[in-house]
Parts: C-alpha cells; structure tokens; sequence
C-alpha cells in the first residue's frame, strides 16, 4: 500500500491541459520534492493532493483510501496539513500562541470562539509540543513575543512549525524557501530534517530553489507539460539528459 498514490490524474481548464495523465506512488515516509517548469502542472497538482480541487478524471489515494472526491477538511482529519505560498501567521500573537492555536480542534461549532479567544481547551502536550517545534525552528527565544518582529523567512518557519503541531502523516510544503534570505535557508533546511527526523511521515515539497530541494529531499518527482517526466534520486535527477533539456538546463 502506498503512502501517497496519484493515479493518471487529467485537469484541463478550457483549451489548457494543466493535467495530463500525472502519476506516481510513494510508498514509505521521506522527504520527496517536487519540481519542474513554471506551467509544469505542479501547483494543481498540489492543491488536488490537498483537495482545493478535484481532478476531472483519474485518482488520489491517502494511505490505500480513496481522496480523489474528499474535501480538505477531511484529508486533514486523515492527517494531511499543507503550507501556502503566502505566509499565514497571527502577527499580534506570540509564537507560542500561533502554534497552540493551530493544535486546537477543527469544528464549525467553534469556529466564531475560535476567531475570538485563544483560551480553548487544548489537547494533551500541546504546549511541549509547541516548544519542541519552537525548538527545532530556532526560534524559541521568541517564544512569548509578538509574531510581527520576526523576519519574513522566521514567520516562514514559524508557518511550518503551525502545520507540524498536529503530527500531520502528509506534510504538504508551497515553495517554502521563495522569499527567504540565503543566510535563513540553512536554518530552514535544517528545521525540515530535524522535524522530519522527530515525528516521520510524507513531507511533499513543491520548490524552485533547486540547492535547496536537491540538498534537503531523498527522491524528486519533476513534472512536465502535466505529467510526471522522472522520478529519482536528486543525483539521477540532475544528470537526467531529459530533465536538463525540459527544465535544468
């Protein structure tokens, strides 16, 4: 059974063929990322794994379960969380509030309390959990400051660090160093390994920064024109003539 499984996905939107027959399976717990040419496909695809859309024919499969027609609140309760390319963070809160917000349970029933206190009932260990990650992120002297001092690639980690306080099976990560100074993207790689190290589970990474992707993931899937072109090794994938022609080249 796979972890992940995308099966002959097509997406056209009109005329356009975002999608055409996208596929692979990853069947153990890893860092994998996942590139390719602006046009390539990649970020529909990433929104039909989270479920933001749904593919017009073929399959997504969580853990041997069929998704393909789950909207994402109920991936989530599978265990999927995701990043966005914009950077979503509570900036009049601390850290630690930010995280501990995001360890609360998702119901529409609390939703408008929610939005209104931070002093909701927490789970178990939600306040260790927020320190570890805090941590792991480097950014646990700032714990009890307000999240609007950090720098935009700390607010980055401090996102990421959200999305990982529910010990998500699927961690699904939109272009996490684009707009990040290259003095933080050694500490960002650093936090993902570490995070990854600690708890496991599928980190699926969309990226541009190809130092970045190569030097942080154990296998890249590259797409291209809507489909998967190769599936590897960073070093297979940088000596692939295929890939050198279509993107890194």
């Amino acid at each position: 059974m796979s972890l992940l499984a995308v099966e002959d996905v097509h997406k056209h939107f009109g005329g356009v063929r975002a999608l055409d027959g996208a596929g692979f399976a990853i069947e153990q717990p890893g860092i994998v990322g996942l590139i390719g040419p602006n046009g390539a496909g990649k970020t529909t695809l990433f929104d039909m794994i989270a479920g933001r859309q749904f593919p017009d024919t073929g399959r997504i499969a969580l853990a041997g379960q069929d998704a393909t027609a789950l909207p994402p609140h109920a991936r989530a309760a599978l265990g999927l969380q995701r990043s966005f390319q914009e950077c979503r963070v509570f900036p009049e809160w601390t850290l630690r509030e930010n995280l501990l917000f995001a360890a609360r349970p998702r119901s529409f029933g609390s939703a408008l309390l929610r939005a209104f206190t931070r002093r909701e009932a927490l789970p178990d260990q939600a306040e260790t959990r927020a320190d570890e990650l805090l941590r792991l992120a480097t950014l646990d002297a700032y714990a009890d400051a307000p999240a609007s001092i950090l720098s935009f690639g700390q607010r980055r980690m401090l996102e990421i660090a959200s999305a990982l306080m529910t010990r998500p099976r699927w961690l699904l990560l939109d272009e996490p160093a684009a707009g990040i100074n290259p003095g933080l993207l050694d500490a960002l790689g650093r936090f993902l390994r570490a995070a990854h190290e600690a708890q496991g589970g599928l980190f699926l990474i969309v990226e541009h920064n190809m130092e970045f992707i190569m030097g942080l993931a154990g296998r890249i899937i590259v797409m291209h024109q809507g489909a998967v072109l190769e599936d590897g090794t960073p070093a297979a994938i940088q000596a692939s003539s295929r890939v050198i022609e279509a993107y890194l080249g």
